[in-house]
């Protein structure tokens, strides 16, 4: 389990890590969850193990059936979409603001990424690079100041998440890397229509990998718990 952040409450904690735990399937759709096991696996009481819950079935990522239980939801394509066109539509904007003067002192945290995400991709430590590729994408948000929003894209996200993730641990590529660069390089030349094409580019690789995803997962998708 990942180790408390610095100022993190007991709630945000357990929040982090049950997501974290949703979208790399290490609680699959269908599961069903005790607060008591999860509070001692992440060594912390029921109490904000309760209040992570409520949080993540706001978002629909569990759901509780009335005297059956919580359980993890499973997966719903339309809700995926969903996530996808949000990011898609508040991501473009955000990452062209970081083509403002203003902004280009910070570009080398994005650099940084970038050589840290090929040194794991290279070493094939993919839950490493996906780490990164989030902590990427969530740069554009803290650099530009609007964590806010971040957080309120994050609870719908984590169906794209799962989806996105699921996909790409079977099929590992320099092709993700390559568009982060793509990327920054249209933000370096404060080029903002190209950095909303490649956001746009890149976000799109689920949609041409939907159909092998929901063929392989079939058995996970969306039905009565």
């Amino acid at each position: 389990m990942n180790e408390p952040k610095h100022r993190e409450s007991s709630r945000e904690f357990a929040y982090r890590n049950l997501r974290e735990m949703i979208v790399n399937m290490e609680l699959k759709p269908g599961d069903k969850v005790s607060e008591t096991e999860l509070g001692t696996l992440l060594g912390i009481s029921r109490t904000p193990i309760r209040e992570a819950l409520i949080d993540l079935e706001k978002s629909g990522a569990v759901k509780v059936v009335s005297q059956k239980g919580t359980f993890i939801s499973f997966i719903d394509p339309f809700l995926i979409e969903e996530a996808r066109f949000l990011r898609l539509t508040l991501e473009k904007e955000v990452a062209s603001l970081l083509c403002e003067e203003q902004y280009h002192k910070d570009l080398y945290l994005l650099e940084d990424n970038l050589k840290l995400q090929e040194f794991y991709l290279q070493n094939e430590n993919y839950e490493k690079f996906l780490e990164l590729d989030n902590e990427f994408h969530h740069l554009f948000f803290r650099l530009t100041n609007k964590e806010n929003i971040y957080a309120l894209m994050r609870g719908l996200n984590i169906h794209f998440d799962r989806a996105r993730i699921c996909i790409f641990k079977n099929k590992p590529s320099f092709t993700t890397l390559e568009e982060h660069k793509d990327i920054l390089a249209a933000i370096r030349k404060q080029d903002k229509e190209s950095v909303k094409a490649c956001i746009e580019k890149h976000l799109y690789r689920y949609v041409l990998d939907k159909d092998h995803f929901e063929k392989e997962y079939s058995h996970y998708f969306k039905r009565s718990l």
